[in-house]
């Protein structure tokens, strides 16, 4: 069925990743880099990058590229899950005045399995902002009510389960699912069988998928942990920055759900000194939009981009992004797939907030 719906083939998926594994270095375990190197091998079959040279196969799925690497699905699916769960257990902790200063687990563990995080010491309510902060600031609903209060636009949109045959069966692709405008048709794909009940999701022909309900120049993850940290301190920040990894590891999980908003709700429920509330979240919206005349200057980081180790300077950009925000002089370094500089990046969301404030 992978090949009927034109999924890439698996000797481009091999040596797509053999390329990135030689490649680049995460701040990370090794165990944890092959999780998150996965995602971005399928990252670049869906946007030509990489190995494919600008031959694009939308209809991939993650089962696709985990089977075409000869990996077990359930057990990478259950290892990203306990790095979510991780995190989920540190946020409940801190809830409880039990966490470290230091972002580790229970075992002394740093969470998503980075060295750095057993080193900088953060307040771990601020934490709590920040995943609060982070988990909200991709809802659509609430970019919507920013777009509409400031009057720009940042585009949006949610992950269902799709049912890929019948998404073929009909004409659709998953490429237009992802780039085209469906919020309002979202009951339409339902009825057509499309978009399916999450009790559906064991078929092998369902996965969890992406539908774009606005177009529009997004939003930068770089710049909302930036921005978290200058506002509200460094233990924001790794919040911020703790929440856009889950966002991400929560893809290709056992069961999927929003479970970044799932970790934001239950702080925003049960966390009783927050001192934060939706207009904070507003506020790091309207301060992350990627503006269309911003151009290259916004990086916008995927999570392997985040941790991938400058070997020139021994940096990745969060480390970068935590001595910005410290005012810890460090090296400019590139960010994002247009190695936007560092230094210039940072003075602009200066600027920004400095405009905001007036």
């Amino acid at each position: 069925m992978s090949a009927e719906r034109g999924a890439a083939p698996p000797d481009l998926i091999r040596l797509d990743f053999e390329n990135l594994d030689a490649r680049e270095t995460l701040r990370t375990t090794w165990a944890n880099e092959e999780l998150i190197l996965v995602q971005s091998v399928l990252g670049h079959v869906h946007e030509g990058h990489g190995i494919f040279r600008g031959r694009r196969y939308p209809n991939t799925t993650m089962d696709d590229i985990v089977r075409a690497l000869r990996l077990e699905p359930v057990a990478l699916q259950g290892a990203r899950q306990s790095l979510i769960d991780s995190v989920r257990a540190y946020a409940r902790s801190a809830m409880l005045g039990n966490a470290y200063q230091a972002l580790v687990d229970d075992t002394g563990e740093p969470l998503l399995g980075m060295s750095t995080l057993r080193f900088i010491s953060a307040d771990p309510h601020d934490v709590l902002r920040g995943l609060y902060l982070g988990g909200l600031r991709d809802d659509p609903d609430i970019r919507l009510e920013v777009e509409r209060e400031r009057g720009i636009t940042i585009g949006g949109g949610a992950s269902y389960y799709v049912d890929f045959e019948r998404m073929v069966e009909l004409g659709y692709s998953a490429d237009e699912l992802a780039r085209g405008e469906w919020g309002d048709r979202i009951a339409e794909l339902t009825e057509q069988g499309v978009v399916v009940e999450p009790r559906e999701s064991g078929r092998p022909s369902v996965h969890y998928q992406y539908i774009r309900h606005r177009r529009g120049p997004g939003a930068s993850d770089d710049a909302a942990i930036v921005c978290a940290g200058m506002l509200w301190g460094v233990g924001t920040a790794l919040g911020v920055f703790l929440a856009d990894a889950v966002d991400t590891l929560e893809k290709y999980v056992p069961r999927y759900s929003d479970q970044d908003e799932r970790i934001a709700l239950e702080i925003e429920a049960q966390f009783g000194d927050l001192r934060m509330d939706r207009s904070h979240v507003k506020q790091l919206i309207a301060l992350a939009a990627a503006t269309d005349g911003d151009g290259p200057d916004i990086p916008d980081s995927s999570l392997r981009h985040l941790l991938s180790i400058d070997r020139r300077t021994d940096l990745c950009p969060v480390e970068a992004h935590l001595l910005a925000v410290m005012g810890t002089p460090a090296p400019s370094i590139g960010l994002g797939h247009d190695r936007v500089p560092s230094g210039s990046f940072y003075a602009l969301l200066r600027r920004r907030i400095e405009e905001m404030g007036r």
